[in-house]
């Protein structure tokens, strides 16, 4: 009876021990780790390419500002993102971020990519567009929480047919009467 009681509990150790093993070898990496973080933004980056918008709320904070300079700041949290893509979904279509570098130190990921995409509509439509972008973001509690957004416009806007002027002096104003 007893040599019985020894081998259940020891078949009970290891039922138990096995599943705690599993249990840790298929758990997330622990949130706000520099490898966490990069894993996020990539995710981040990958729902941009193409994936649903919807997808924006399991990576990005209800409370998401976005600091670039520019951009609306009435609107927080991934429906700030949502409606820069929509607005980017509108002129083009099969837009692919390619990332380069993902840098990470505490709470702060910089991200380095390529944007390439097909520009929509008669005219231009159909014409590829490749431009680079470097982001920084805040993470915090598993969420991105601000970013900082630097895409060469200039570059897409030469690759669209625009062409840069420099401003015209203004003309002279004439000179009031004595």
């Amino acid at each position: 009876m007893l040599r019985l009681r020894i081998v259940l509990l020891l078949l009970a150790t290891l039922l138990f021990a096995g599943a705690a093993v599993r249990a840790q070898e298929s758990a997330p990496p622990a949130q706000d780790t520099p490898e966490a973080n990069k894993a996020l933004v990539r995710r981040y980056l990958q729902i941009l390419s193409g994936g649903t918008l919807a997808d924006l709320d399991q990576v990005v904070g209800t409370d998401f500002v976005d600091r670039t300079p520019g951009v609306p700041g009435d609107v927080y949290g991934p429906d700030a993102i949502r409606a820069s893509q929509r607005r980017a979904r509108e002129l083009f279509e099969n837009i692919r971020y390619n990332v380069e570098d993902l840098i990470a130190e505490g709470d702060r990921v910089a991200a380095r990519y390529t944007v390439r995409a097909t520009r929509k509509g008669t005219g231009l439509g159909g014409k590829p567009v490749e431009v680079t972008g470097v982001t920084l973001f805040r993470i915090a509690a598993g969420k991105i929480r601000e970013a900082w957004i630097v895409n060469d416009q200039i570059e897409l806007f030469r690759q669209l047919g625009f062409t840069l002027q420099p401003p015209q002096a203004a003309p002279a104003k004439p000179s009031p009467p004595p």
